[in-house]
């Protein structure tokens, strides 16, 4: 999902910045410090996602709210409370009051990621095509494998390894493109080495967690997200 701050304070562009960076979905498109900014950023961006700020300069988010006719997803980002009605009977997804937490941020996204995802499968067969199976080179021959047999996925090197429900493949890929090819619906990266799917997930600790009778370690970077997911699912 790509998304766009619009927010006039540089240090809550920072904070935003280093939680989207720990969100595997989302990508930031564009920092804009005024509503002009963020309607040339609209312009030349496919946008899914703003996180806008209510107290701007010249023209408040509240009035670029009332104003547009169309937008994105918004989730707002203040440090006012007075703003609430009026954003939600304007349709936001969320109303974050700063300083907000990075859990309370991911609780936030999610929202807009599961809208993303309905609209995805509604609107995008090619893209339900595609997420339903891969090819990949192995043995000198194109190997077809679906989604849902894959258990999960780590690098080696130079090479990744598939596990699959009916073996393991290791091929020669990076781990870049295989990310490319999967739905994170049903995937997530729980280190920079290791993807798992959340079909074959079995339970979550401090640092590891189990899969398809295997222990892989879960790293910093990532708990969070995995935290966010095991708390959804509660």
């Amino acid at each position: 999902m790509n998304c766009i701050i619009v927010d006039d304070e540089v240090l809550a562009h920072h904070v935003i910045e280093e939680y989207i960076s720990r969100i595997p979905f989302l990508n930031l498109s564009a920092n804009c410090y005024d509503i002009q900014e963020a309607v040339q950023a609209l312009k030349n961006n496919t946008v899914d996602l703003i996180f806008l700020d209510i107290n701007l300069p010249n023209i408040s988010g509240i009035e670029f709210l009332r104003s547009s006719k169309k937008l994105p997803d918004v989730v707002i980002t203040t440090a006012y409370d007075d703003c609430a009605v009026q954003g939600f009977e304007l349709d936001v997804i969320d109303y974050l009051l700063k300083p907000f937490s990075f859990e309370r941020f991911l609780k936030a996204t999610y929202k807009s990621f599961d809208m993303y995802n309905n609209t995805q499968i509604l609107h995008e067969k090619d893209n339900v095509m595609k997420n339903a199976f891969i090819f990949v080179r192995f043995n000198n021959e194109n190997i077809k494998i679906n989604m849902s047999d894959i258990v999960r996925i780590s690098a080696l090197k130079d090479y990744i390894v598939i596990y699959t429900t009916g073996g393991k493949f290791i091929v020669h890929q990076t781990m870049k493109s295989i990310v490319d090819k999967i739905n994170f619906e049903n995937f997530i990266r729980v280190h920079n080495s290791h993807i798992i799917s959340l079909q074959y997930l079995q339970s979550v600790g401090k640092n590891s967690l189990m899969i398809g009778d295997e222990r892989i370690p879960v790293s910093e970077k990532y708990k969070p997200y995995l935290s966010g997911i095991v708390e959804k699912y509660k």
